[in-house]
């Protein structure tokens, strides 16, 4: 929004549409969205680094394929990644560590639900940010675009980590632990 309002603020000959960016907050909440999902059918909550590793992931992606090639861009999109493996790792290696969570995964990813929410996340990401910012005389803002969506996920994510919502699962002592008697 703020970047909106600067848009506003520079007079010039443009048409601007003010929706995208809060259409773009509603994308960011999609992975939290879709992880308390995974987390009401599995009973249990999942770990919270792989909401971030489904958010740098997607950093780097709009880095990498949005934004024109430059030395910032491409250091933002290896970050990006950086973080997604560091994140995504960890919790991949939280989940190893439960003797029953294969399986719960594996229902999990072939939940109808979820295959759908993640194919409609990457189209609403592809779409949002086109690599073509400039079609016949019109440009796609994509940073406004990514302020939006920053500022949706990381609004969904505190709520989620600080327990805002209702009827969060909360963690279960877990007596199947790998290793243990």
């Amino acid at each position: 929004m703020t970047l909106s309002l600067l848009n506003l603020a520079v007079p010039r000959d443009a048409v601007t549409y003010g929706f995208s960016g809060v259409n773009m907050a509603l994308v960011g909440f999609l992975p939290v969205a879709i992880g308390r999902y995974i987390e009401a059918k599995r009973g249990r909550p999942i770990d919270t680094g792989l909401l971030l590793a489904a958010f740098f992931l997607s950093v780097s992606g709009i880095a990498i394929f949005a934004v024109p090639r430059s030395p910032l861009a491409s250091a933002v999109g290896t970050a990006g990644l950086t973080l997604c493996v560091l994140f995504g790792g960890s919790a991949v290696r939280q989940e190893l560590r439960l003797a029953d969570s294969r399986g719960r995964w594996r229902a999990s990813a072939s939940d109808p639900v979820v295959i759908v929410g993640i194919g409609t996340w990457i189209l609403l990401l592809a779409t949002a940010f086109p690599q073509t910012v400039a079609t016949d005389g019109s440009v796609t803002n994509v940073y406004v675009h990514f302020v939006g969506y920053a500022l949706g996920f990381m609004t969904a994510y505190l709520a989620h980590e600080w327990k805002l919502f209702e009827n969060r699962v909360e963690k279960r002592v877990d007596t199947g632990r790998l290793g243990s008697s």
